[in-house]
């Protein structure tokens, strides 16, 4: 795999809506140049987190041990429902209502970090490691400032996340929990 390759399939993989992504849309309220840089800086450091480790280690243990694999899926389904009920019932509340803290762990807990670091990063004889992280840095950076700017859109500039915003992001996290719950029983 070389570089355009991989750089374009991260990017198709991490610009489809999820729970990371979800989260940064609703997190794009009130935003502020600092408040972005330490949503994309936790979203980063989240993912790398993740594939990096996935990828020199995971692979073989979560083979031979399924039930690791469906454990993870069932707590990152439990993760993101606690999300989805926390948004639809939190009114409309001011811009912290999504945490740097609920975005980092969404994050940890996304099934697309284990996508990336157990199948798509290439090894080292097709690619750096300095070149893979770089590539996946780029992209991971360049994908939350599109869902940054999403959420911007979608939800304006007011400080409060209007009630029907909450219910359509806590309706779409709550199908993420659904599908990462099926996938861990189905598994």
């Amino acid at each position: 795999m070389h570089l355009l390759p991989f750089a374009s399939g991260v990017f198709t993989l991490l610009i489809l809506p999820g729970p990371t992504n979800a989260i940064l849309a609703m997190a794009s309220q009130g935003l502020t140049v600092g408040r972005a840089i330490a949503l994309l800086a936790t979203v980063l450091l989240a993912y790398l987190a993740i594939v990096l480790p996935a990828s020199g280690l995971a692979g073989s243990f979560l083979s031979d041990h399924p039930l690791v694999s469906q454990g993870v899926k069932l707590i990152s389904a439990t993760w993101v429902l606690y999300l989805a009920l926390r948004l639809w019932g939190m009114g409309s509340s001011q811009v912290e209502a999504v945490s740097v803290r609920q975005l980092a762990v969404t994050t940890l807990l996304n099934p697309k970090a284990l996508i990336i670091g157990l199948t798509m990063l290439p090894p080292a004889a097709e690619l750096s490691a300095a070149g893979s992280i770089t590539i996946l840095a780029s992209v991971v950076l360049a994908v939350s400032s599109i869902w940054l700017s999403i959420g911007r859109v979608i939800l304006g500039r007011d400080k409060r996340i209007p009630s029907f915003a909450r219910r359509c992001g806590s309706a779409t996290l709550v199908a993420f929990s659904a599908v990462l719950t099926f996938s861990a029983l189905d598994g």
